[in-house]
C-alpha cells in the first residue's frame, strides 16, 4: 500500500559500487525527517555493487539480468516503488544537506509542477549546469557561432524556484501517477536525451518543469557512464538518441551547425 507522504528514491547503478554506496549514505544522513524508500536498480553490474549494498542495508535491490540503460533501469525501479512521489537519482550524486525535503514539499504543494530538479554542484562545490534550454537550431547557432550560452546545460541565475525548459535526468522528482500517465521513461533511449524527452512529454500534458536552486547536490559528472567508451569517442554516444529526439533531418542540421561552429571558433578565435 502506498503511503501518502512517501518518496521512492530510485538509483540505477552499473559498476559504480563505491559512489552508489556514498549516494545511499548521504540520503540516510540527511533525509531522516522524510518517509522514504531507496530502490537500487543493478543493471547487471560485474563489480561488487550488490554485495556492498546488501551489507549497507536499508535498500530495496532490483537485479536486472542485462543492462537496460538509464531509462529502462529507472522504469524497473519505478515498477516496484511504493511512494506517491518518485525521485530518479544518479548513482554519482551526493546530498549535502536536507534541502531535498523542501524541494519535495514544494512539489507536493504545487500541482501545476510536473517535474522538479535541484541545483548541481561539482566536487569542489562550484555550480554545475543542470538545466537545458530549448534545443532549437537557432539556439545552437547562437552558441556555437556567436558564443552565447543558449544550447548547452546552464545554471539559472534565479535564487528562487523557476520554470525552465528541461532539467537534467541526474535528479528528477515527480508524482508517481504522472509518471505512469506519461508512460515512464521512453525505452527507445538507452542513454542520453531521455531527460529531454520525459520533460517534453510532461509539458505536452500541460504541466510545468521547475528548477529548485535552494536544494543542492554534488554530481560527479560522467562517472556512471565513463567506461562505456574511450574519451575521444564520447560524443558518438549522443548520436543515436539525438536522432530519436530531434528526428534525422533536424539532427543533421544541428550536427552541421555545431560542427561548423566549433571549426569556426577554433580557426578564428583560439589563441
Amino acid at each position: 500500500m502506498k503511503t501518502h507522504s512517501q518518496l521512492s528514491i530510485i538509483i540505477v547503478t552499473w559498476n559504480t559500487a563505491d559512489i552508489t554506496l556514498k549516494c545511499v549514505q548521504s540520503i540516510k544522513k540527511y533525509l531522516k525527517n522524510l518517509n522514504y524508500e531507496i530502490i537500487i536498480v543493478n543493471n547487471a553490474s560485474t563489480d561488487d555493487t550488490v554485495t556492498k549494498l546488501k551489507k549497507e542495508g536499508g535498500v530495496v535491490i532490483v537485479e536486472n539480468e542485462s543492462n537496460l540503460g538509464f531509462g529502462g533501469g529507472n522504469n524497473a525501479g519505478a515498477a516496484v516503488a511504493k511512494g506517491e512521489y518518485l525521485l530518479f537519482l544518479n548513482s554519482d550524486m551526493e546530498l549535502i544537506d536536507n534541502k531535498l525535503i523542501e524541494m519535495y514539499e514544494y512539489l507536493t504543494s504545487h500541482p501545476d509542477v510536473g517535474i522538479i530538479g535541484p541545483k548541481f554542484l561539482n566536487i569542489d562545490l562550484t555550480p554545475q549546469g543542470s538545466v537545458w534550454p530549448p534545443q532549437t537550431i537557432s539556439n545552437a547557432f547562437k552558441e556555437f557561432w556567436l558564443g552565447h550560452n543558449t544550447y548547452s546545460k546552464y545554471v539559472p541565475a534565479s535564487k528562487e524556484p523557476i520554470e525552465v525548459f528541461s532539467v537534467s535526468g541526474g535528479a528528477i522528482m515527480m508524482k508517481d501517477s504522472l509518471f505512469k500517465k506519461v508512460g515512464g521513461w521512453d525505452k527507445r533511449y538507452f542513454m542520453y536525451f531521455e531527460d529531454l524527452e520525459l520533460c517534453r512529454q510532461i509539458r505536452k500534458l500541460g504541466y510545468k518543469i521547475y528548477y529548485y536552486p535552494d536544494c543542492k547536490v554534488i554530481h560527479r559528472h560522467g562517472t556512471s557512464g565513463k567506461d562505456l567508451t574511450d574519451i575521444s569517442n564520447q560524443w558518438r554516444r549522443l548520436i543515436p538518441s539525438s536522432k530519436i529526439y530531434h528526428g534525422h533531418f533536424k539532427h543533421l542540421l544541428l550536427f552541421l551547425v555545431t560542427w561548423s561552429g566549433q571549426k569556426w571558433q577554433k580557426l578564428f578565435f583560439k589563441k
